[in-house]
């Protein structure tokens, strides 16, 4: 695993973000009513959210693939990361339209004994859950095109990265998404006053640079390893 290459794709994707949002809160800058400028802050909302949601997603399929591709198995893999591998076999454990071959055609509507073939079957296949290559499949990171706090949260915690670590900017994402979603929504037509957008956007960098430093000390101290 290449660190110093996955740091600099971190950093890189970090940077052209925040630059872009600098660039045009400075184009705003030569509008000289207030009133004005304020209705202009509304774009920016829009801007600083979707690069707040699409720097988490890159930072996390980034750290999905990294794990991926460091060769671990599930049995060395921390249970989250290990969890998140095998979704396809917890998956068929829980479809109620897989049958037992044996009583597939005898007992087609017998629930519970499909249950626990579908069960059998899983501990009989241990030894290979406990080789299996670690495989995060790509749906195990979902902003859900929403991503407030708890969104946040549940990422973090399928990827076995502390869930809590962005709490205290609670307040400040639900804010930010509010809005979001009032300016979609054709409401705030007053527009956004200068100390809230500077509150918004030192939150968004701020979760920015942690998620990309969290996601740099899990990969270095191989947090996602059991062993």
């Amino acid at each position: 695993m290449n660190l110093a290459a996955l740091r600099a794709e971190l950093e890189a994707d970090r940077a052209w973000r925040e630059e872009e949002i600098r660039a045009f809160q400075n184009l705003g800058s030569t509008i000289e009513v207030e009133e004005e400028l304020n209705r202009y802050r509304r774009a920016l909302v829009l801007l600083l959210y979707a690069h707040y949601e699409g720097f988490c997603k890159f930072a996390f399929t980034l750290y999905a693939t990294a794990i991926n591709n460091s060769g671990i198995s599930c049995g060395e893999a921390t249970y989250a990361i290990a969890a998140a591998s095998l979704n396809d076999m917890f998956r068929n454990l829980r479809n109620p339209q897989k049958k037992c071959d044996l009583f597939r055609r005898e007992l087609p509507d017998d629930a519970k004994l499909h249950q626990f073939a579908r069960e059998r079957e899983f501990i009989e296949r241990t030894a290979e859950v406990e080789g299996r290559p670690v495989k995060i499949p790509d749906d195990v990171v979902d902003t859900e095109s929403n991503l407030t706090p708890i969104v946040l949260r549940k990422n973090l915690y399928r990827l076995g990265l502390p869930h809590d670590q962005f709490e205290s900017h609670d307040g400040e994402i639900h804010q930010l998404l509010n809005l979001r979603n009032g300016v979609s929504h054709g409401d705030l037509k007053e527009g956004v006053g200068e100390s809230l957008y500077l509150r918004l956007r030192t939150t968004t960098f701020a979760i920015m640079s942690g998620l990309g430093t969290g996601i740099m000390k899990a990969l270095s101290e191989k947090a996602y390893s059991r062993v």
